[in-house]
């Protein structure tokens, strides 16, 4: 399956946004807790807690969106590369699914950015059969 490198730019930056983001929830939601810590927790959460939700929650249902259409992009891709290793087509496809944070990044570096995959991703060439010698 051939991509264009434009492509490949806007499919990296998409798949960068689905692994990035959980971090930046996490780092939102764990800041809520800045003002116990400091003791300036008066009327903090009316202000901000409502704040931070407005801003995650349409983010977190367009990252699902988004994690929907690049696991169908990849397993796709995982079925048309003919190239690769069964073993690593397989585990690339469940990782996909089970660990996409991981799985997807995992698998546009492994066999989308790279120009050649390492050869231990790509299945064995077969060896040239031996000409039959005539006696």
């Amino acid at each position: 399956m051939t991509i264009t490198n434009p492509f490949k730019v806007v499919l990296g930056l998409l798949t960068a946004l689905v692994a990035l983001l959980p971090v930046v929830f996490i780092a939102l939601w764990l800041a809520t807790f800045i003002p116990m810590y400091t003791g300036s927790f008066h009327g903090f959460p009316e202000s901000g807690m409502d704040l931070i939700f407005a801003v995650v929650f349409p983010l977190a249902c367009v990252i699902n969106v988004l994690i929907y259409a690049l696991t169908a992009f990849y397993v796709t891709h995982a079925i048309k590369n003919a190239a690769a290793s069964d073993l690593f087509r397989i585990l690339g496809v469940l990782f996909v699914f089970f660990f996409p944070y991981l799985g997807m990044p995992a698998y546009f570096i492994l066999y989308i950015m790279l120009p050649t995959p390492p050869p231990w991703a790509m299945k064995a060439q077969s060896p040239e059969p031996l000409p039959i010698l005539a006696t």
